[in-house]
């Protein structure tokens, strides 16, 4: 989840960028995104298994399907922070000739920062849903095994229902819950708390 949040954020960013770049291109590529985003990430997934799996790639395979379900996450919103940066903000970059890196990096990404957070949290969360039939991979190879499942909480939360071993699955719940609550009140919520810093209102 880690690495597909990474990917995404590295994708998602300059993407964004190029949608909200002129009006022109925003009127083209926006309705193109939405309706790439309105695909479920896990309609690729038996394609993406297949590739995959043919090069015993199996946690890339992982990693790819979860890329897919956070990555409209993170465009979306910081396509609408890119709207928000007020004219007078803009005309001062220009005239302090901030340009290039340094008007991206003083300017766009502190503009961008609160939208990033939201859409990362947003990201995250979708991650964690799609988490828990990814790893099952069996169920998308012809003839596949749950041995050919890979090790983690979503394919512990599957298999021991699937098996009935309640024990397993209140832990692997268990588990999940509390590395989301911790994750939520050790990351999230002061990323949350320092992007109000960055707000135009």
């Amino acid at each position: 989840m880690a690495l597909a949040f990474i990917v995404s954020l590295i994708v998602a960013l300059p993407m964004a960028m190029l949608i909200a770049s002129t009006p022109r291109l925003q009127s083209v590529l926006l309705p193109i995104a939405d309706i790439l985003q309105s695909v479920p990430a896990l309609a690729f997934f038996p394609v993406v298994v297949a590739f995959f799996v043919a090069r015993n790639a199996f946690e890339l395979a992982v990693v790819f399907v979860i890329f897919l379900s956070m990555l409209w996450n993170i465009v979306f919103p910081v396509i609408g922070g890119l709207q928000t940066i007020p004219d007078d903000i803009k005309s001062a970059a220009t005239v302090f000739n901030v340009h290039g890196w340094r008007r991206f990096l003083y300017v766009t990404v502190p503009a961008i920062f609160p939208f990033i957070v939201t859409g990362s949290l947003l990201a995250w969360a979708q991650g964690w849903t799609i988490v828990i039939v990814a790893e099952v991979l069996h169920t998308y190879i012809p003839n596949g095994t749950a041995s050919q499942d890979l090790l983690g909480l979503g394919s512990l939360l599957v298999d021991s229902n699937a098996q009935a071993k309640s024990g397993v699955f209140l832990a692997s719940l268990t588990a999940m819950i509390l590395l989301v609550t911790v994750l939520n009140l050790a990351v999230w919520q002061p990323l949350l708390r320092l992007s109000q810093r960055f707000r135009f209102d």
